[in-house]
């Protein structure tokens, strides 16, 4: 499977070139010294729980799933995405993701924008996959803030913009993902302190308001 980050980090060659060799604010998530163009999944794949059965478990996600249960939706639908536990089937992974994204569950938002993104089960649509990550991002979702603020830095698919794609990665890095940091880090060292100061006002500002929801 191809990494959507990969495929957002190519790009970023000519920013990234040169790095200076202090890092000046100190707050930097992770020690990478490199750019990680790691695969990154799009969701994680599915564990059946101990005491049942493989197929007991989707019957029971699928029956949640149909009872309109956002959580089961969601898991269904990365069920079809990985085939395991149902056939590998995009269009039903689609299908059940648009459901609980379409009523605001952030997992499954996320996972469509790479749905969408990478044209799987689907035709390719950039726009679509920038609404979905944004919905899930504004949530609080780290991966779909990741994706944002690389969309941010190379200017894909929206203006070339590194005080946004800061305040996007910083987020992102908070909320555990791991992935972030190196571009976080390479995008600070393009910022003036001013910039940096208040990217990390905003970013902590909706981090806050993402706890008390």
């Amino acid at each position: 499977m191809r990494s959507l980050l990969c495929l957002l980090l190519f790009p970023c060659a000519a920013l990234f070139a040169y790095q200076p060799a202090s890092d000046r604010s100190g707050f930097l998530l992770g020690n990478q010294d490199q750019l990680s163009l790691e695969q990154v999944p799009l969701a994680a794949a599915p564990e059946p729980e101990a005491d049942q059965e493989p197929a007991s478990l989707f019957s029971q996600v699928r029956g949640r799933a149909e009872n309109g249960e956002l959580d089961a939706e969601a898991q269904l639908g990365v069920m079809y995405y990985w085939g395991q536990e149902a056939p590998l089937d995009y269009s039903k992974a689609m299908f059940w993701l648009h459901r609980a994204a379409d009523a605001g569950q952030r997992d499954a938002q996320a996972k469509l924008g790479a749905m969408y993104f990478l044209g799987q089960g689907t035709a390719a649509d950039e726009a679509e996959a920038i609404h979905w990550f944004r919905k899930a991002a504004e949530q609080g979702e780290p991966y779909s803030q990741g994706c944002i603020g690389l969309m941010y830095i190379v200017g894909h698919g929206v203006p070339q913009d590194l005080p946004t794609a800061f305040f996007w990665l910083y987020q992102a890095a908070a909320g555990g993902d791991q992935d972030a940091a190196a571009p976080l880090r390479a995008v600070k060292t393009r910022l003036s302190v001013e910039q940096l100061e208040d990217g990390v006002r905003r970013a902590e500002a909706a981090i806050h308001s993402h706890t008390q929801r």
